[in-house]
């Protein structure tokens, strides 16, 4: 655990309105992951009854740390993929909004953020609203754990996880991204997964009910990434007066089969107005 007087220390090395290099969010990891049965589940895991994932805090000493935080201007963040992992980083976050004293971190201005959020309850995702707490997700991580997740957690849980269009009808912040290194950088993965639920070969579904639209899809991935890091205002959006960050695609992904997303290619990337990379360049 790093003291709060070094994390202060790390966030004054660099200029907070720097659009390139700023320190952001602090991760705090509520448990490990899915696929190595490390993952806190408020029940037993269904293929190994004897095991419920390693919980790595203690709800008091987190909540503590949590409170202390956040009273210090930091972000919060709690990689959380098991449902006692989601419930143990919502305490944690209630218990911080409630001490918030100056009211600062009130709902939706304090950005307080669960990463990934992958088994959850529905009392946890109306949970999530109440609190303003964004759910940071990654599509992507389907298309690998959809061949073992049902095993590990069973049916019925495995009804509501992954659940991103629960998420969104509730009125939680869903914000998109890919977890690389753990998953492929690209972004068009992610992008197949969330519309379609499928994997790439598209033999097999995952609780379609949860499926997205490309509109939602690309919101979570710019629109709602944005604002999960503050820069709504400036990021996310192509406007006047926001960075002119983008990327210059080979076919309209909002027209084209879903299965034509996944062989996607870049021939352009715009970043600050700058162009970086063209294709002609390789």
């Amino acid at each position: 655990m790093t003291r709060l007087y070094v994390l202060k220390e790390h966030r004054e090395h660099h200029d907070a309105g720097d659009p390139m290099l700023h320190t952001g969010m602090l991760k705090g990891f509520m448990n490990g992951s899915l696929g190595s049965r490390t993952a806190a589940l408020l029940k037993p895991y269904s293929d190994d009854p004897g095991n419920s994932g390693l919980p790595q805090y203690d709800q008091a000493k987190l909540n503590k740390m949590a409170e202390e935080r956040v009273a210090a201007g930091f972000q919060l963040g709690f990689h959380a993929i098991g449902d006692r992992g989601v419930e143990m980083a919502l305490t944690a976050f209630a218990e911080a909004l409630a001490h918030d004293k100056a009211g600062s971190l009130r709902r939706e201005r304090g950005r307080l953020r669960v990463e990934h959020a992958q088994v959850t309850t529905p009392q946890q995702i109306a949970r999530l609203a109440e609190l303003g707490v964004i759910a940071s997700m990654q599509p992507n991580h389907l298309l690998t754990d959809m061949n073992w997740a049902a095993d590990r957690i069973g049916l019925d849980r495995a009804a509501t996880s992954y659940a991103w269009k629960s998420f969104l009808d509730a009125g939680v912040h869903v914000a998109f991204g890919t977890d690389y290194p753990v998953e492929p950088l690209t972004p068009f993965r992610g992008l197949y997964a969330a519309v379609t639920r499928q994997n790439e070969a598209g033999t097999k579904v995952y609780f379609p009910e949860e499926k997205l639209t490309i509109d939602e899809a690309i919101r979570a991935y710019t629109e709602e990434a944005a604002y999960a890091e503050f820069a709504e205002k400036t990021k996310g959006k192509l406007l006047p007066g926001y960075a002119a960050d983008f990327v210059v695609l080979d076919r309209d992904i909002t027209r084209v089969p879903p299965e034509a997303i996944l062989r996607t290619k870049v021939l352009r990337t715009v970043v600050g107005g700058r162009t970086v990379w063209e294709e002609h360049q390789k």
